[in-house]
């Protein structure tokens, strides 16, 4: 490893450390004035943390990897196929018609059994 990846990967270290300090400190903030502030200032900082971390940490190359890495999950989120509203009750009545059939089933199996020992053991 060369002494320019040491001090790149050294700065994405630095970097990540920031970010998370900075995020931290806005919820400790929050915290830290509770009785001082209203809640929308304290959230204003939560949210301020987090988006100027978020940014601290982005500027890394694993930041960007993460960010790519979202931006694909999104993509692929929104070739799912919701099933319409016809497809779901027809789906939940089958679904709950085989729970009552297994479970009869269940029950004469049991009962069966029940009976069975009650008979050999007594």
């Amino acid at each position: 490893m060369s002494n320019v990846e040491t001090a790149q990967g050294a700065g994405d270290k630095l970097k990540w450390w920031l970010g998370i300090a900075i995020i931290v400190g806005g919820v400790a903030a929050s915290l830290y004035f509770v009785d001082v502030y209203a809640p929308i200032i304290r959230a204003l900082m939560v949210i301020g943390g987090i988006v100027v971390g978020g940014f601290v940490c982005y500027t890394t190359a694993k930041g960007k990897e993460f960010a790519k890495f979202v931006k694909n999950a999104n993509i692929e989120r929104q070739k799912i196929v919701w099933p319409t509203k016809n497809e779901t009750i027809q789906t939940t009545i089958i679904v709950l018609i085989l729970v009552v059939i297994i479970g009869f089933f269940l029950f004469l199996v049991d009962s069966m059994f029940s009976n069975l020992i009650e008979y050999f053991f007594e």
